[in-house]
């Protein structure tokens, strides 16, 4: 199998007709180089973009596919370079043979064996690919200077290619990115699964260099939706998403205040999810988003466990955490359900401060006896009040039980019989260094907002004594950094089961492979 592959096209229709032959071939990476078939002046710019169009119609393909604007834009006597050496160059009977070689003399950049390979499109393919798309019937001829456009790009799917790839072909300069920093992404589903800003910037240059490096580019991090676009004057259009032409006539109000000539303005119409594939649920957006993708991440391996060398392999000891009321037990039922010996370290704790507990006299000594009821037990609630307001409070009682917890918590798996898998469940499992007493870290969160909710009426508190305690646990972010595998129960129940179960088959998998 081929790591890069170069695909040569002359029509935008065929593409659906030629991936299925070579989707199995190529591993990572697939350029497309069209030869546009020769149109009028009327429709130069419509046939330009009914290429770059053809990304919607490309998710059959698991690789990151890029077309290349070389040939769009009428530079075809230029040298074809791409970031990646090319294995593997296809083409089909449209291509003539000195069109193959002209593309194997320019293309700079390909691996000592390169080769090249015939395919024979799928003539029976009665995807929707081969209806013409009306939208860019319309479209201007005019090209720009100066274009600007800004957004997340959190991992660049064909929606993100689609815009990038529009503002790069209505361009003859400079081309302006700005990506959004996390201050502006509150608002986003799933945000601590958001690419850092750096990576961001890094992943959209790299592709916008890769398909036309004629053009200069600044791909630069923004603070609000105005970014740049308000103070410079060399800019000329902005190309916008559908939903975000808002934001592009409050910029131009702005620039008209300043003094400064307003944008034109190009919409990109939105994508839609097709959601017949597999790893789609009902709760994901209609049309194509990061936030989709960054929802298909629950339940998977975010990243491999290490070998941890201090506990024996047998158990399998998945530690379950997560901020308070983010539904771990909800999630810690549903593995019992599923064969997984649980052990729920709250309940624990509880049982220590009963009378007669290792815990008892050790927290009256330090809280003092104000904190029992009338029974001479300890009043967790009068407990919590104190802790959850004082740090100071809360890390001496934590000195008291965690030890004791951990202490219970081996016994248990120690004289734990005919079960694989325990799962410890523990808020405080990060906090207390317990993740080096487990295999891998399964970890639940929602937002801040959602907890607040939750907790408010799960125990009766008021919104200032809810935020006390979840300000007294590890950030939203620590919880994902430390995680293997990350669920929310923000969402249905059902999605939350597809997600555990998802979880579950690749738990069942890795331990298999390595038995």
């Amino acid at each position: 199998m081929a790591n890069t592959g170069l695909l040569i096209c002359s029509n935008p229709f065929r593409l659906l007709r030629i991936f299925p032959q070579i989707q199995r071939d190529v591993q990572s990476t697939l350029y497309v180089h069209f030869f546009p078939i020769p149109m009028p002046d009327k429709k130069t710019v419509r046939h330009r973009f009914m290429m770059i169009d053809a990304y919607k119609n490309l998710s059959p393909m698991n690789v990151d596919v890029r077309i290349l604007l070389s040939g769009l834009k009428g530079t075809l006597d230029s040298q074809i370079t791409t970031k990646r050496p090319v294995d593997v160059i296809f083409y089909d009977d449209h291509i003539k043979s000195e069109q193959l070689n002209h593309v194997m003399s320019s293309l700079s950049n390909k691996s000592p064996n390169c080769k090249t390979v015939f395919v024979t499109p799928n003539e029976t393919c009665n995807s929707n690919d081969t209806k013409e798309n009306k939208q860019y019937d319309e479209m201007d001829n005019e090209l720009y200077e100066s274009v600007v456009l800004g957004g997340t790009f959190d991992r660049l799917h064909k929606g993100h290619k689609i815009l990038l790839s529009t503002a790069a072909l209505k361009c003859t300069k400079k081309l302006t990115v700005g990506v959004t920093d996390i201050s502006m992404l509150n608002s986003k589903k799933l945000k601590e699964l958001i690419e850092p800003c750096k990576t961001r910037i890094s992943n959209v240059e790299c592709f916008l260099k890769d398909i036309d490096p004629t053009l200069e580019y600044e791909v630069l991090p923004i603070y609000d939706i105005y970014g740049p676009t308000i103070h410079d004057p060399s800019f000329q259009m902005i190309i916008l998403s559908e939903e975000t032409v808002k934001g592009g006539e409050l910029i131009n109000e702005k620039r008209v205040q300043a003094g400064l000539r307003p944008l034109d303005i190009l919409p990109v119409p939105l994508l839609e999810e097709d959601k017949s594939t597999s790893d789609c649920c009902e709760e994901e957006e209609e049309k194509i988003s990061s936030s989709n993708y960054r929802m298909r991440l629950l339940g998977t391996l975010l990243k491999p466990p290490q070998p941890n060398t201090n506990i024996p392999p047998s158990p399998y000891i998945i530690g379950l955490t997560g901020g308070i009321a983010s539904g771990k037990s909800s999630i810690a039922n549903y593995l019992k359900d599923l064969g997984a010996f649980v052990i729920n370290a709250d309940t624990l704790a509880h049982r220590l401060y009963d009378i007669n507990q290792p815990a008892y006299q050790d927290v009256i000594d330090v809280f003092g006896p104000s904190i029992l009821t009338t029974n001479n037990e300890v009043d967790r609630k009068k407990l919590g009040a104190i802790v959850f307001n004082n740090k100071d409070k809360l890390e001496q009682l934590n000195t008291i039980i965690w030890p004791l917890i951990l202490q219970r918590v081996k016994s248990i798996i120690q004289s734990t019989k005919g079960h694989n898998i325990v799962v410890l469940e523990a808020a405080v499992l990060l906090s207390a260094n317990w993740q080096y007493h487990c295999h891998e870290i399964w970890v639940s969160i929602i937002p801040p907002n959602e907890a607040t909710k939750r907790l408010q009426e799960r125990n009766n508190l008021n919104e200032k004594q809810a935020l006390d305690r979840i300000n007294s646990q590890p950030s939203n972010y620590e919880y994902v950094k430390n995680a293997n595998v990350l669920f929310s129960t923000l969402w249905s129940c059902n999605f939350t089961r597809i997600q555990i179960k998802r979880a579950w088959n690749s738990l069942m998998s890795r331990i298999s492979s390595t038995h």
